[in-house]
């Protein structure tokens, strides 16, 4: 996986290139969720690579992106998100951000309004993190630094699955790649999402057609949080999808792939 350099931090990511024929292609950047990497949106990229060239990022201390020393808080990864984009020399993108992938895409689009042509947030808040939610997160947070993720599969699966889908079979991929990433730098991404500022303030002044998708059975950000997203937010199309719970891009790729792809494509014709 390609990295670059931004000081003494790097940070991997993954470029699908411009595709054929289509030097004009629209750039999509896709920004993950905690505990997740780039990975779990590679049912999208399948599917629009032909039409868009479709560009990940893994935050600080997941993924393929090795521990740094700090700058886990959601301004600082905003940053990387702009640095990765210069690096790769790419003006404007069609953003689309996971949970606190969604919480940085906020920040750049308020922030860079010239940068996000589109916004698209799935299973994400403005919102601070719920006080006892912080409380279990750092809480689960000790336990996983000495433990592994093993023990706490069937504490934290619930949380980012809807029921039906814990037992599917890309779970023990997903497991075993949190199972190798770093646990020291995990940990603080953890707390930094735990303990993040909310962003409403910004969430008003996005000017970018946006898109906010939901799990109806999000435990981890319920769909209320996007439906408040949807109300801060001028120009808003709100989708919730059934059967699926804070990881919709796994749990329901085929639904995640429709209502993306008409998004894209009413705002890049």
């Amino acid at each position: 996986m390609p990295t670059f350099q931004r000081g003494h931090t790097t940070i991997a990511y993954t470029d699908t290139g411009v595709p054929a024929g289509r030097e004009d292609a629209p750039v999509v950047f896709f920004a993950h969720g905690l505990l997740f990497s780039g990975w779990m949106f590679q049912h999208q990229i399948a599917h629009l690579k032909d039409r868009y060239r479709c560009v990940t990022i893994d935050f600080r201390g997941q993924g393929d992106s090795p521990r740094a020393m700090g700058g886990y808080d959601m301004d600082t990864l905003t940053v990387d998100v702009s640095e990765l984009l210069r690096h790769l020399q790419i003006p404007v993108v069609n953003f689309v951000g996971l949970s606190m992938g969604g919480f940085v895409g906020i920040r750049l689009a308020a922030r860079n309004p010239e940068v996000v042509h589109s916004l698209t947030l799935l299973d994400s808040a403005a919102t601070a993190e719920e006080p006892a939610n912080r409380s279990k997160y750092k809480t689960l947070s000790k336990v996983y630094r000495l433990a592994g993720i093993k023990p706490l599969r069937s504490r934290v699966a619930p949380i980012m699955l809807a029921d039906r889908n814990l037992s599917a079979p890309w779970v023990d991929e997903w497991m075993a790649i949190v199972e190798r990433t770093d646990r020291v730098g995990l940990v603080k991404a953890i707390e930094s999402v735990a303990d993040r500022d909310p962003c409403e303030d910004e969430a008003i002044r996005i000017i970018a057609p946006t898109l906010v998708v939901v799990g109806a059975e999000d435990a981890a950000t319920p769909p209320e949080k996007s439906r408040r997203i949807a109300d801060l937010i001028a120009t808003t199309t709100l989708h919730e999808i059934p059967g699926a719970g804070h990881s919709p891009t796994m749990e329901r790729p085929d639904e995640v792939n429709a209502i993306l792809e008409a998004f894209l494509s009413e705002y890049n014709a």
